[in-house]
């Protein structure tokens, strides 16, 4: 019965392609009002489900908040930032109807050596309740940039595969060569993180483009959708990209 559950709860997130374009709104959880875009979470919500996201990625407030929004689209809880335990992530979870759940992985890093515990005990219950399991994984934290290497970034893939989880969110390498070594060092499908709003559209588009063409399943990206001008039509862009094999001039038309 679980693993029917988990298939069928992955597949509100993934398409039938098995690719999946998720639209990361948990920031506020970190970063509070400096979230400029996010003051109307509902809003956000339409706008890029109407622009063909797959799955939202939000906190525990606002999935109670804006449930009515969500319409088809999956909802993946972040967990690790709100709820006390395991056992009351899950419990959240499935209360809250959610499809998947997300906690960070931080392998490498002296300050947060319970988060990789954390993530192992919640990969156990998630498969116990057949509710699938996305780990965020960052060599060594977000500030250790010196252990954003394409080698800490595949052990990393591979200790969150590890612990249990169905999916992965993690860092592109930089190059589809490495990248490729990320992908077929870890057994589940992995999403590439979008990481701080750019300016560079073009570059967005060709970095999801290598992803792509490397191996990655999609994306799971937050401030570079939700921080457009136009969160529906950047939306749109990448599900071109993930979904319509598209090359990054015809997704750019989708932003014009």
């Amino acid at each position: 019965m679980g693993d029917e559950m988990k298939r069928r709860r992955l597949n509100r997130i993934f398409a039938p392609d098995g690719r999946a374009v998720v639209v990361a709104m948990d920031h506020t959880m970190v970063f509070g009002m400096r979230t400029a875009g996010l003051e109307h979470p509902s809003e956000v919500i339409r706008a890029v489900v109407s622009g063909g996201a797959d799955a939202l990625l939000l906190p525990y407030g606002t999935a109670r908040h804006a449930a009515d929004a969500l319409g088809r689209a999956g909802l993946i809880l972040r967990v690790d930032h709100t709820l006390p335990s395991a056992r009351w992530s899950v419990e959240a979870a499935l209360r809250l109807g959610a499809d998947a759940v997300c906690a960070m992985g931080f392998p490498g890093d002296p300050e947060s050596p319970h988060s990789t515990v954390y993530l192992n005990e919640l990969g156990v219950l998630c498969h116990r309740w057949g509710l699938p399991l996305m780990a965020e994984m960052i060599p060594g934290g977000f500030a250790a940039r010196e252990q954003h290497t394409p080698e800490g970034i595949a052990q990393a893939a591979r200790i969150g595969a590890e612990a249990g989880a169905d999916f992965i969110k993690t860092l592109y390498t930089g190059d589809p060569d490495t990248f490729r070594q990320v992908v077929e060092n870890c057994y589940v499908p992995i999403l590439i993180l979008g990481g701080p709003r750019v300016e560079d559209e073009r570059g967005l588009l060709q970095m999801i483009h290598e992803a792509l063409e490397a191996g990655a399943r999609g994306v799971a990206m937050g401030r570079n959708i939700w921080g457009h001008p136009s969160p529906a039509r950047m939306t749109a862009a990448i599900a071109a990209l993930v979904h319509g094999g598209a090359s990054v001039e015809a997704a750019m038309r989708e932003l014009r």
